[in-house]
C-alpha cells in the first residue's frame, strides 16, 4: 500500500518541510557522489555508524575490515569523524533515487499537517529529536553493527506517529496493489496499522531496510504529543 497524498490541505505554508525536502535533494543530487566506492566511503566519513554511536569513538579499520566493533581500535579510519553530527547529517543522506523520493515524497504528505500544528520552531525541534532518537534505537539494537545509517526514514516514521494521533481519521489516497496498482482512500489509522504490521513483517527478514529506526521514530512521534496533550482531529 502505497501513499500519495492526504486528503486534508494544511492552513499555512509548510516552509520547514520545504526546506528539508529541498536541501535533501540538493544533498543527494550535488554532493553525494555519483560511483558507488565513493559513496561507500562518503557515508562511512559522514553518516551515523551503530558501532560508533554507541562505543562514541570513530571505526577503526581493522573493525571494519573484520566487520567486528569489539575488536581494540588500531588506526582510525575518520579521526575527525563527529559522531553527534554524523547522526544529524545522516538525515540528509539517502542511497539511491527510489530511497529519497520515498523518503521524501512521504515527508511532504505528513509533514505539513505536522508542521502546520506544532509550528515551525517546535516542528524543527520535533524532526532533530525525532532523527536523534531514531538513530539512537537502531543503534542501541545493533551496537556491532558497522554498516552506515542513512535516510529520513526515522523522521517521516515520527511524522507518521504524530499525524496518526492528529488526524487518526483524515483519509489518505493510496495505491493498492492487485496484479495492478489500483488507487482507493483509507483513514490514516488504518493505513497506519498496515504500516506498523509491514515493519514487524520487515524485522522477521533479512533485511538493510531499519525497522528499528522506523519503530523507535513512529513511538515517538505518538507519544510525544500525546505526553503535551497536543489537540486531536477526529473529523
Amino acid at each position: 500500500m502505497i501513499p500519495i497524498s492526504d486528503i486534508n490541505p494544511a492552513k499555512n505554508i509548510p516552509y520547514i518541510s520545504r526546506l528539508f525536502i529541498i536541501f535533501s535533494a540538493l544533498v543527494f543530487i550535488f554532493i553525494q557522489p555519483k560511483n558507488n566506492v565513493d559513496l561507500i566511503n562518503f557515508f562511512y566519513k559522514y553518516s551515523a555508524i551503530p558501532c560508533e554511536v554507541i562505543s562514541r569513538s570513530q571505526l577503526a579499520a581493522n573493525q571494519y575490515y573484520f566487520n567486528d566493533c569489539n575488536l581494540a581500535g588500531d588506526y582510525l579510519i575518520f579521526p575527525d569523524k563527529n559522531i553527534l553530527f554524523s547522526i544529524f547529517i545522516s538525515l540528509f543522506l539517502h542511497a539511491n533515487f527510489i530511497h529519497i523520493i520515498g523518503n521524501l515524497w512521504s515527508f511532504w504528505i505528513f509533514g505539513n499537517n505536522v508542521e502546520d500544528k506544532l509550528g515551525k520552531t517546535r516542528f524543527i525541534l520535533f524532526i532533530a529529536l525525532s532523527g536523534f532518537l531514531s538513530v539512537l534505537g537502531h543503534s542501541i539494537i545493533n551496537q556491532n553493527n558497522i554498516i552506515p545509517v542513512v535516510g529520513a526514514s526515522g523522521v517521516v516514521s515520527a511524522l507518521m506517529g504524530a499525524y496518526l494521533y492528529l488526524f487518526p481519521n483524515a483519509r489518505l489516497l493510496v495505491l493498492v496493489p492487485f496484479g495492478i496498482f489500483f488507487p482507493t482512500t483509507i483513514k490514516a489509522k488504518y493505513f497506519m496499522l498496515f504500516w506498523l504490521l509491514s515493519q514487524l513483517f520487515i524485522a522477521l527478514q533479512t533485511s538493510n531496510i531499519s525497522w528499528e529506526a522506523h519503530l523507535s521514530g513512529f513511538i515517538f512521534g505518538f507519544f510525544i504529543l500525546k505526553i503535551f496533550n497536543y489537540k486531536r482531529y477526529t473529523f
